[in-house]
């Protein structure tokens, strides 16, 4: 890993430290669109490419339930739609337990799922990111179409909002992950070729 991207990695892994704690963690839980699309996002996503780094033994016991990183993925997805959830919100956003609860489940469920994608198929990226990414659609549309407000601690306008960039955010991920497939299965079929002229 080159000097540039280590001190990326340590800048967003203290950013989402700080996401986690107060005074910039309840920064954040103030709009409803911070903690769902900056907050819950670090907490996952920075576990997730620190366990995706440690090496483990081939015969690690733990494989034998995750084979295929099948069940972890499917963990880390419960959690992660646990969490999309109204009363989850709201409770995280007005209760310093179910906050820390959140922290503590989605710090989990990203380092469960760093580990598990690495033990997937393309097949089980493919249904894992396609199923999640659906789901964070479908919320998305729900709050922005909705007439009534679903969080108490946070307003009808800024559910909208969140609805919004939630189903963006989303649209934007699998974009780019089909892209970066599509890159990656050409210079496979490319690569033979170009090595043999």
């Amino acid at each position: 890993m080159s000097a540039m991207r280590r001190a990326l990695l340590g800048c967003i892994t203290s950013l989402a430290v700080l996401s986690a704690l107060p005074p910039f963690g309840s920064l954040l839980m103030r709009t409803m669109l911070m903690q769902m699309l900056v907050q819950i996002p670090l907490l996952f996503i920075i576990p997730a490419i620190w366990a995706g780094r440690i090496c483990w033994y081939t015969d690690a016991r733990w494989r034998a339930w995750n084979r295929q990183g099948a069940s972890g993925l499917l963990a880390s997805a419960f959690v992660l739609a646990f969490w999309m959830t109204p009363i989850a919100l709201d409770h995280a956003a007005s209760h310093w337990s179910w906050q820390a609860a959140k922290i503590i489940s989605m710090a989990s469920a990203g380092f469960v799922a760093g580990i598990s994608w690495r033990l997937g198929s393309t097949v089980t990226h493919i249904f894992y990111l396609g199923n999640t990414l659906w789901m964070s659609v479908t919320v998305g549309m729900l709050y922005q179409e909705s007439t009534q407000r679903y969080c108490n601690a946070y307003l009808w306008d800024d559910q909208v909002m969140t609805g919004q960039a939630l189903v963006g955010a989303s649209l934007g991920i699998a974009l780019l992950w089909t892209l970066r497939v599509a890159r990656l299965s050409a210079d496979r079929l490319l690569g033979p070729q170009e090595g043999t002229r």
